[in-house]
């Protein structure tokens, strides 16, 4: 029996593009998220500045307000600061690879303790020991596999937008800070065909960040 195939509608097909794992994560992140507290490098430099650049047109996200970006001295202070963005109720990001994810451990916890639903988003990359080492690797993802932070990673760029939003719903559902990797080149950097999610779909998934959620269970 011959079957012919049948189109279907998607109510929210995609957006097709060409991008990198860098840029799939921030036309997902400029959208859902107010805010930005990140000292970036290699290979995660270009989420940074890809940010930056969405903030200075004034790109407003799904919930109208403008983006915002504080880049500190060092990636420990960045990791506080997306803290402090989180706990006075925005939507915070953070953009960090290598030596910079281990610089900022310390401050981990602390957004684990106080429940904190930001994203931190890692371009995975060796940890340098005898000599630089910025190719590949998962050392600096698995190097804060003790702070309580759950983890995902994706392997193209197309994972990298997807699980960049699924990770915020399920930060804000469990009130639990979330680390997304992709591998450091190897997808950040590497041209794709990518179906990135609508403004609409990020906005009717999430919702807005002062939205009145009922609670569950008995508080």
């Amino acid at each position: 029996m011959n079957s012919k195939p049948q189109d279907k509608k998607f109510k929210y097909p995609g957006i097709h593009i060409s991008t990198d794992g860098n840029g799939a994560v921030i036309m997902c992140e400029r959208e859902a998220s107010d805010a930005a507290g990140a000292y970036p490098i290699t290979p995660s430099t270009q989420m940074g500045e890809y940010w930056a650049e969405e903030t200075a047109k004034g790109h407003l996200n799904i919930s109208g307000r403008p983006l915002i970006f504080i880049e500190p001295e060092g990636e420990h202070a960045a990791a506080s600061v997306t803290a402090g963005m989180a706990m006075t109720g925005l939507r915070a990001t953070n953009f960090s690879s290598g030596q910079g994810i281990v610089y900022m451990h310390e401050s981990l916890y602390g957004a684990v303790g106080k429940r904190l639903p930001y994203i931190l988003n890692i371009g995975c990359r060796a940890i340098t020991k005898t000599s630089l080492n910025v190719h590949a690797a998962h050392d600096d993802y698995f190097a804060i596999d003790d702070v309580g932070f759950f983890q995902v990673l994706g392997n193209s760029a197309q994972q990298a937008a997807d699980l960049n939003v699924i990770s915020r719903k399920i930060a804000e559902l469990s009130l639990t800070p979330g680390a997304v990797g992709q591998d450091g080149f190897l997808t950040t950097h590497v041209i794709e065909s990518v179906s990135v999610p609508e403004r609409e779909l990020i906005a009717e998934y999430l919702g807005r960040p002062d939205d009145q959620i009922e609670c569950p269970t008995p508080a």
